[in-house]
């Protein structure tokens, strides 16, 4: 039986002063540099993330287009589970200098394809201004990890593990949750986007990978630049970083492997000076919510430090619902493994503001039918969770329409839903990122015009 929310919180306590802590190879920038006359214009950054700015008081002010009535707002019992978020998006609105909000989204399939999370990021980089594309997978494995924000391509001996797959002992899938080795020869490509408004440039390029015994050489480049050789060969499996910085504008990475061993890598993350938003999409298909316990602790909490998000949020659930139906979890069960879920992946930065998304309504979930108590039950764990974590709540179901608002966003014209009842589709999605943009958006501005005496509180 799962730990209920206070055993969980007592075995997480010994990591909680400082993550790192709890591992055995302390995280460290780049493995050992072999080759190397970079680039002229490029040069390394040791920092992660990007630098924050501080200031005694931001200067955002409600534009009126902001003043929106939101179809479901975000439900927040304590009146303070975003205000770090909302302070971070308030330098990011006075324009200051270097100020980039950042946003990790983890979920399953409801937002593969980047579906979702475009559709809200999409509105917050034209509302704020873009910071860039953030953390993406090194490898579009499957059409589950597509990426609306960057081009990627590869070729040659590439092999892939999920964390859904259960697949790796050691628990060290990266922040995305996907391993991605690479054989001799094999070759990828990821660059800002070359259409659309959205993602077209950055200034800093960061390759997250890992060190071990027999790791092989892996040659970097950058905008067809002289090349640097990185040797992945190290002790003990250890997390790693290459920090890059470029002129403001359009890049390419280009990455190919050398032998003699594979390389195991997870990422890149390309962003701008800002300031802007970032919103990062890492989707688990397929994935229970309990496989975010699959983590190890120490390295997904070195993971999250190192991208230094302003807002988590958490959006599983409907693989979740096939377990309820066949009685294989009951609500009490669900809810002490999403605490958990939770739990492990804020180990890293755990004051950080967080939303849980609840499931959308099912008629279907794999290959079985869901029934309106279901959902309900699904979504009350969610809740639940979500308070006693300090998140805020988002009820999907609900901004639907309710029950067996699946048959009717399908039936719609255009059809807002899939035909398999269980998703959404392009279109259902890019509407349901409206409405949890505008959830957001109705929370900034209140959280403006709450005043500068209590966001005080919040430092600034």
């Amino acid at each position: 039986m799962s730990a209920g929310p206070r055993a969980v919180s007592l075995a997480l306590a010994a990591c909680l002063g400082s993550a790192l802590a709890c591992s055995a190879e302390p995280a460290r920038d780049d493995a050992r540099a072999v080759s190397s006359r970079p680039q002229k214009h490029v040069h390394k950054d040791l920092s992660p993330a990007a630098p924050r700015r501080a200031s005694a008081r931001p200067r955002a002010r409600v534009r009126p287009e902001d003043r929106v009535t939101p179809r479901q707002p975000l439900e927040d019992p304590s009146g303070r589970a975003l205000a770090s978020f909302y302070a971070a998006l308030a330098r990011t609105d006075a324009g200051e200098p270097g100020a980039l909000t950042r946003v990790a989204h983890f979920g399953d399939s409801s937002i593969g394809a980047d579906g979702l999370t475009h559709a809200i990021r999409r509105r917050m980089q034209t509302r704020f201004g873009d910071g860039g594309a953030g953390f993406v997978n090194l490898y579009s494995a499957t059409s589950g990890t597509r990426s609306r924000v960057v081009e990627r391509e590869g070729a040659g001996a590439w092999t892939s593990c999920a964390i859904t797959r259960g697949c790796r002992r050691d628990g060290r899938y990266g922040l995305g949750g996907h391993i991605f080795y690479a054989g001799p020869g094999a070759r990828a490509r990821i660059s800002t986007m070359t259409r659309g408004a959205l993602g077209r440039e950055a200034s800093r390029l960061e390759l997250f990978y890992a060190e071990r015994p027999g790791g092989g050489r892996l040659a970097l480049r950058v905008d067809g630049g002289e090349e640097e050789i990185i040797d992945t060969d190290g002790p003990q499996l250890a997390d790693r970083w290459r920090a890059l910085r470029v002129p403001a504008g359009a890049h390419a990475l280009e990455l190919e492997a050398r032998g003699p061993g594979d390389v195991r890598a997870y990422g890149v993350a390309l962003e701008t000076d800002g300031p802007g938003v970032v919103w990062d999409a890492m989707s688990m298909s397929g994935a229970f919510a309990k496989r975010l316990l699959l983590f190890n602790t120490a390295h997904i909490a070195a993971q999250l430090q190192r991208r230094d998000p302003d807002l988590v949020v958490f959006n599983f659930g409907g693989n979740d619902l096939r377990r309820v139906a066949r009685g294989e979890v009951s609500g009490a069960g669900l809810r002490a493994e999403l605490f958990e879920a939770y739990s492990r992946v804020m180990v890293g930065k755990p004051g950080v503001a967080c939303i849980v998304v609840g499931v959308i309504d099912h008629g279907r979930s794999g290959n079985m039918s869901i029934e309106t108590a279901q959902v309900e039950l699904v979504t009350r764990a969610q809740r639940e969770a979500a308070r006693a974590r300090g998140c805020a709540f988002f009820d999907s179901a609900e901004a639907m329409g309710g029950p067996r608002s699946i048959y009717a966003w399908r039936e719609a014209n255009p059809p807002l839903a899939a035909p398999d009842l269980k998703h959404l589709n392009r279109r259902g999605w890019d509407e349901m990122g409206r409405m949890m943009y505008e959830a957001l958006l109705s929370g900034y501005v209140a959280y403006l015009e709450r005043g500068a005496g209590e966001n005080r509180e919040e430092g600034l």
